[in-house]
């Protein structure tokens, strides 16, 4: 949940800024070592910076930690709409074809829905 999450967070921010105007890298930078700095950032964002997508860690996989994150959830009476939220995004991007990508590479998809190239 938390990396699937924060990988989502990372990406949603970075490609805002970049559509603002800003350049992602130095947005990364500059908010590192605050409140947003996390190992996320660090790696996945700057996979994000540089449009690297290979695959170390599997979009199918996190979309199979995040279904097994909310069955886990649901089994408990617990409801978790952040990460139900956040595996839509990641099943979307699996069915638009980026299954194999890093699962960083859901900037990818949130780039797709904003109509920029990810």
């Amino acid at each position: 949940m938390i990396v699937g999450i924060t990988i989502g967070a990372v990406a949603e921010a970075l490609l805002l800024c970049e559509k603002g105007g800003a350049d992602p890298a130095k947005v990364r930078q500059a908010i590192g070592g605050g409140f947003a700095e996390s190992r996320i950032l660090q790696l996945h964002g700057e996979r994000m910076v540089a449009r690297d997508f290979a695959p170390r860690g599997r979009m199918t996989v996190q979309l199979k930690d995040m279904r097994n994150a909310l069955d886990t959830a649901q089994s408990m009476g617990f409801d978790a709409p952040i990460t139900a939220a956040l595996e839509r995004l990641y099943a979307d991007g699996v069915a638009h074809g980026d299954g194999e990508l890093d699962h960083s590479g859901l900037f990818v998809e949130l780039a797709r829905r904003n109509g920029m190239a990810g």
